[in-house]
């Protein structure tokens, strides 16, 4: 070999080495916040901490079961670390993002860090969801909103619907700390102007109004208005989370979870995928985060028994996935009777402009909404939405919950490693129908115009606030959400409901939490 030939060989052979290798060469270097792969066996493992794991915590802790928790989220409280206004989002207003993801009015540019509040966005819809111990109920705007009984029987037809309207929802409504605000100081506080226009021209329109439950403590409200306390809710504080005054979950099951020892939380605990073993337990590969996202540690997990409570969109990924990578077995109806809750934003301009408008303070806490369900053309409830913006801008905000006819489908595209969700705007045209119909007859009644402000041609079909189901109670698991095909795999969460409840639906989704693990303790499923 001559000497030029020599040398371009060798330089191939170490160029060949380097790039084939620098995994290798990459592995030798020192390694700096990542540990050695741990591995950690426990009985029962719950996975999210939102309103379906926060009940089954307690409900195995109060029976003796110990449990951990592994949650992708920041336990806030423990933290330390104070949540954001609307006006002055920080640290826990968006999932590692670098610019705010309101449904609205994103102009401020953030520092990635594990938020409060994550948006999952697909080509016809964007899904908002809560990221933290306490899951949606950090982020949601607390309206614990009980549905109709007819159609709670529409929907579960299976269920004993008499049960549920005597015993779980009134034991939800008393674990969850459901309270109604003080009619005196809704009349007379100025932060709730929004709301008394908003019922009043929804008189004037010919609709009928409802008070609606909280979860926020409306004593404390009233000491906040009063400067007595510290304020939240009247310091525009609700998407990116409550300092005060709101009852999420780690105020209720989560604290009376943990004060029995029993319950471990593990935060910044990221599942990435589930294998089903040869005995019918579970390997769980975990990555641990810190708050840019940076992984800390890789770990296994192994647990005999697996409740999957990560949200609907969390479980779904979770499944399709792990199916994907690791041949998972999941049922047929797996991903089948998605819906968006018939969630359907709309707004209104110049509502009230020469009479105080919809007010320049507002509390961030809805209590008022409208009910035209009875209406068989344009069936919707209605939430007559707060919009903070620290001005009068005379805009009313309306978050409608329709009825889901044609339902949607989630699936897994091996190529985006990532979930696919069947949904477009067909399954939105009655929802939009029944937002044009309400806000037309309610501008010829007091005037106003469409919000193009706030929305494109003034209707939000992209908007979702309450995704449920892909896991249906019944058909991909059995009556009390074990999922078929597994002897050891259960899951509470949204992804029970089949796409719709006709409400806000967390007080559905937890008495529902709680119907499933009472009678899957009881046939001695966690022995």
């Amino acid at each position: 070999m001559d000497r030029k030939k020599f040398i371009k060989t060798g330089i191939l052979a170490v160029s060949g080495f380097y790039f084939l290798n620098s995994n290798l060469f990459q592995a030798m270097q020192p390694q700096t916040g990542r540990k050695d792969i741990t591995t950690r066996e426990t009985p029962i493992i719950i996975i999210g901490s939102g309103y379906g794991g926060a009940v089954s915590a307690l409900r195995l802790c109060e029976v003796g079961k110990k449990v951990v928790m592994l949650e992708m989220g920041l336990n806030w409280e423990k933290s330390g670390i104070p949540f954001s206004s609307m006006l002055k989002p920080g640290k826990s207003s968006a999932w590692l993002k670098k610019k705010t993801i309101a449904p609205f009015m994103n102009i401020f540019s953030l520092t990635p860090f594990t938020g409060a509040l994550d948006r999952m966005n697909f080509e016809h819809i964007n899904i908002w969801v809560g990221r933290g111990v306490g899951g949606g109920s950090l982020v949601n705007g607390g309206m614990a909103v009980t549905p109709k009984q007819s159609y709670f029987k529409e929907v579960f037809p299976d269920l004993d619907a008499e049960k549920f309207y005597t015993t779980y929802f009134p034991l939800v409504h008393q674990e969850l700390k459901v309270n109604v605000i003080g009619e005196q100081f809704l009349k007379e506080c100025p932060y709730y102007q929004f709301t008394r226009v908003g019922e009043e021209e929804a008189h004037k329109a010919g609709f009928k109004t409802i008070r609606v439950p909280n979860v926020y403590d409306f004593q404390y409200m009233e000491k906040e208005y009063r400067n007595e306390v510290p304020r939240s809710a009247l310091n525009m504080e609700v998407i990116y989370g409550n300092n005060h005054g709101k009852n999420s979950l780690d105020k209720t099951y989560l604290k009376k979870a943990l004060e029995t020892g029993n319950l471990e939380i593990l935060d910044l605990h990221r599942v990435e995928d589930i294998q089903l073993n040869h005995d019918k337990t579970y390997t769980l590969n975990v990555r641990e985060t810190d708050t840019s996202g940076a992984v800390i540690s890789d770990k296994v997990f192994q647990c005999k028994k697996l409740i999957l409570a990560a949200g609907t969109m969390g479980t779904l990924k979770l499944l399709l996935h792990s199916n994907a990578v690791n041949q998972f077995p999941v049922h047929e109806q797996i991903g089948k009777n998605w819906g968006n809750n018939g969630n359907f934003m709309t707004g209104r301009n110049w509502v009230k402009p020469l009479s105080g408008g919809t007010g320049s303070k507002q509390s961030t806490i809805p209590v008022g909404g409208i009910d035209n369900w009875d209406d068989a053309e344009h069936p919707f409830f209605t939430e007559i939405a707060p919009l903070p913006m620290g001005m009068d801008v005379a805009t009313a905000l309306y978050l409608l919950i329709n009825r889901v006819d044609k339902k949607g489908e989630v699936s897994y595209h091996v190529g985006t490693q990532d979930l696919h969700l069947d949904w477009t705007p067909e399954n939105t045209v009655k929802m939009k129908q029944n937002a044009d119909y309400f806000v037309k007859k309610m501008n010829k009644a007091n005037g106003g115009t469409r919000s193009h402000f706030l929305f494109h041609n003034g209707f939000g079909a992209d908007v979702c606030y309450h995704p449920l189901g892909g896991c249906v109670l019944g058909k991909a698991t059995n009556e009390f959400g074990k999922l078929r095909d597994h002897e050891n795999l259960y899951v509470l969460d949204g992804s029970l409901i089949p796409g719709t409840i006709g409400v806000n639906p967390f007080m559905t989704i937890t008495a529902i939490a709680e119907y499933c693990i009472e009678n899957l303790i009881r046939q001695n499923e966690f022995a």
